[in-house]
């Protein structure tokens, strides 16, 4: 997931670390999805970067935000830099531990460009979660509700295992942020709580959640959902089924294990397949010989997006230009061969084309508020990348 730019867009999918969406104190929608979005950002960059930066515009169509309204975001900035955050690790069963951390350390807005900053023993954690949640951002949009969301994110990562166990009505209404004396009887806390949350996760997300309630003396002490794929999910996930063969390639195997992140390695596919597998060859053979210095997956990027002089090895002062890549013996997959065919497919589209597709996403209810007709694109970043993806899977399925 790379850190945005004013002309690069993000990724989509965000792996956060358990005790981030274990929440403890009332945060509200809003708050919660910028904790999200921010934390997207800057993934990549949490070990080599202190200060982060995100164009304002980017950052508020993330979040669904419309409204021009900035005085509001910078005080749910500051209300998210205010909250202390409680880290519950929770673990199946119920067990947790306990940490504790504020949020954000730093946070800015200047020239259009939010800049902010996590304390250096949080973007360790952060950087190294022992536990994922992959929580997807356009998922996230879809949320009208803070505890929607919050429930939405405690109970994602326990798709697998198809339950969250059971759990402490109690500790349910911490992980919620439902703290407001009103729920101290559980019929509220069911109601407005629970019963709406659910509804509106089965509704709008990529799974399905069922509550089961264990009760002693008549009284409800214990929550656990049962947790399994929405079978609409694929109205939600933007990813197609290229996306998903992709992801049982060789390359992209080899890439995620050098530690490039999920999306930005399904870029390079698309883009150029064979350099892709080929960079990760590369950049294995100088692991293995102890030759890259900092990240592998780090190096990887370097010699995809760039490969024209690199740093060979610690401490000579030398440069070189990187060799040609090895060649490669195995066959492309189906999936490299399809992506490549429709990536020539879209460089040769003439005018007429590109605006005949530009009109049919567009009549299908994609966003087309910066579309120029002259050039059959989209001028902002986030519509563009919607687009794309759309297109992709268009001309792949007509092929």
């Amino acid at each position: 997931m790379p850190n945005i730019k004013p002309s690069s867009p993000p990724a989509s999918e965000l792996k956060k670390h358990v005790a981030t969406v274990h929440v403890s104190g009332e945060l509200s929608l809003l708050e919660r999805k910028i904790v999200n979005v921010l934390l997207l950002n800057a993934f990549d960059d949490l070990l080599t970067k202190k200060r982060h930066t995100l164009p304002v515009g980017i950052f508020c169509t993330m979040l669904g935000f419309d409204s021009k309204n900035h005085d509001a975001l910078k005080r749910a900035l500051l209300k998210v830099m205010s909250t202390p955050i409680s880290f519950d690790l929770l673990h199946d069963g119920g067990k947790t531990d306990w940490e504790a951390s504020p949020l954000i350390a730093y946070a800015s807005i200047k020239n259009g460009i939010c800049s902010y900053e996590y304390s250096d023993w949080l973007a360790g954690k952060l950087a190294n979660p022992d536990i994922y949640t992959l929580i997807n951002i356009n998922v996230q949009r879809q949320f009208s509700g803070g505890y929607a969301l919050a429930l939405y994110e405690n109970c994602l990562r326990f798709k697998r295992t198809g339950s969250t166990g059971w759990i402490p009505v109690e500790t349910w209404r911490r992980l919620l942020g439902a703290d407001a004396s009103m729920y101290d009887e559980f019929k509220h806390f069911s109601a407005e709580v629970i019963k709406k949350a659910v509804k509106e996760i089965n509704h709008v997300s990529n799974i399905v959640v069922s509550p089961e309630y264990k009760r002693e003396a008549r009284r409800v002490v214990q929550i656990r959902f049962l947790v399994e794929d929405n079978p609409q999910k694929s109205m939600y996930d933007n990813e197609d089924e290229e996306q998903k063969s992709i992801r049982e390639s060789e390359a992209f195997k080899r890439l995620t294990r050098l530690g490039v992140g999920d999306r930005l390695a399904i870029s390079w596919i698309q883009q150029e397949p064979d350099r892709a597998l080929q960079t990760a060859i590369y950049v294995e053979e100088r692991a293995k010989s102890k030759q890259i210095r900092g990240n592998a997956g780090g190096y990887a990027r370097t010699v995809f997006e760039k490969a024209a002089r690199i740093e060979v090895g610690p401490g000579n002062g030398k440069t070189e230009t990187v060799p040609a890549l090895p060649a490669v013996v195995e066959k492309d997959t189906s999936a490299e061969e399809r992506s490549r065919r429709t990536t020539a497919r879209i460089k040769s589209m003439t005018l007429a084309e590109k605006q005949k597709f530009a009109g049919e996403y567009m009549a299908e209810g994609g966003k087309g508020n910066t579309y120029q007709p002259e050039t059959g694109t989209f001028k902002n970043a986030l519509e563009r990348t919607a687009y794309t993806s759309w297109l992709r899977a268009k001309v792949a399925d007509a092929h």
